[in-house]
């Protein structure tokens, strides 16, 4: 189940006034259980930092691009993705999709399985299937921990001077920064949620310098180009196990690439050349025998869904 932003919010801001009304003698403690054996916390704690590192880049990009709020349109980017991700290898995984109000070609995916595309990307899909090899590839990025593994990677002062740089193009806006969270209160359940949330417990990962320096990343010179071409053909192969024409990620960029504008031009500062991208494609299409594989472009299905949103299309 999707939930908007505002919900997740007004949930939050619930649960906090509850807590600080509700007396010390009588705020819940954690349920009893079977206690977790060091591994299996510390499992615990990491899965819980790359959640929020996510959490905390996807907010502020939202903020800072705007977000679709068309029910139809959103519902259906939310379905396709959901429906590819469950072909993925990592199907336990929850994705929440969001449309950013950009005309540029782009798409996010942020640790934890928030994935962003923006309108401009959507635009110059032609089909489902398209659609679907693009979502297909963020969660890729997620499934795979791309960001978050070469977050980790980072020494220390690396990860904070990478939060300090500069976005390519200027400063970093206001809505991109990440905000403070609370110092740990007093309460266990509290203590040991403000804790992962503010990166002084867990695996001792930062994640107000994470997000920052992952955002400064996404935005600026993109990752490794090897993940970005693991991220497409991964990407590819989800769709295609979820019954989608396999070539449809192929069509896609050779398009971008012989319409190319500024705003696709920006996409390639952050990815690999399409051509490069093109030809990693075509040489996992050739081992799977794609030839023989029959798929579905749910082109009947895309354009009834553009004709429901009358600015899908350009205005």
């Amino acid at each position: 189940m999707w939930f908007h932003p505002r919900h997740v919010a007004a949930l939050l801001a619930l649960v906090s006034l509850t807590l600080a009304c509700t007396p010390k003698e009588q705020q819940p403690t954690e349920p009893a259980g079977p206690k977790l054996s060091a591994e299996q916390q510390k499992a615990l704690d990491d899965y819980r930092q790359e959640i929020e590192v996510g959490r905390n880049m996807a907010g502020r990009l939202l903020g800072y691009y705007g977000i679709i709020e068309d029910e139809k349109v959103l519902g259906y980017v939310n379905q396709v993705g959901n429906y590819v991700a469950s072909y993925s290898d990592a199907p336990e995984r929850r994705y929440m999709f969001a449309i950013l109000k950009h005309e540029s070609v782009n798409a996010f995916a942020c640790p934890g399985g928030y994935i962003l595309i923006t309108m401009g990307a959507l635009r110059n899909a032609k089909n489902e299937a398209e659609l679907a090899s693009i979502l297909g590839h963020e969660v890729a990025h997620v499934g795979k921990r791309h960001m978050y593994d070469a977050l980790k990677k980072m020494k220390e002062k690396e990860l904070e001077d990478a939060a300090k740089s500069k976005v390519v193009g200027g400063p970093m806006h206001d809505a991109l920064v990440p905000r403070e969270r609370p110092e740990p209160d007093t309460s266990t359940t509290g203590s040991r949620l403000a804790e992962y949330l503010t990166g002084k417990g867990g695996v001792g990962l930062n994640v107000l310098a994470a997000a920052q320096a992952g955002m400064n990343l996404m935005t600026g010179k993109g990752l490794d180009k090897s993940v970005e071409f693991e991220a497409d053909q991964e990407g590819v192969r989800y769709a295609i196990r979820a019954g989608y024409e396999p070539k449809a990620l192929l069509t896609y960029l050779k398009r971008l690439e012989d319409h190319s504008d500024k705003k696709v031009k920006n996409l390639e500062k952050t990815h690999p050349p399409m051509a490069d991208r093109r030809k990693h494609i075509a040489e996992l299409l050739k081992t799977m025998k794609a030839e023989d594989i029959i798929g579905a472009s749910g082109e009947e299905r895309f354009t009834k869904v553009k004709k429901a949103f009358p600015k899908f299309e350009r205005e």
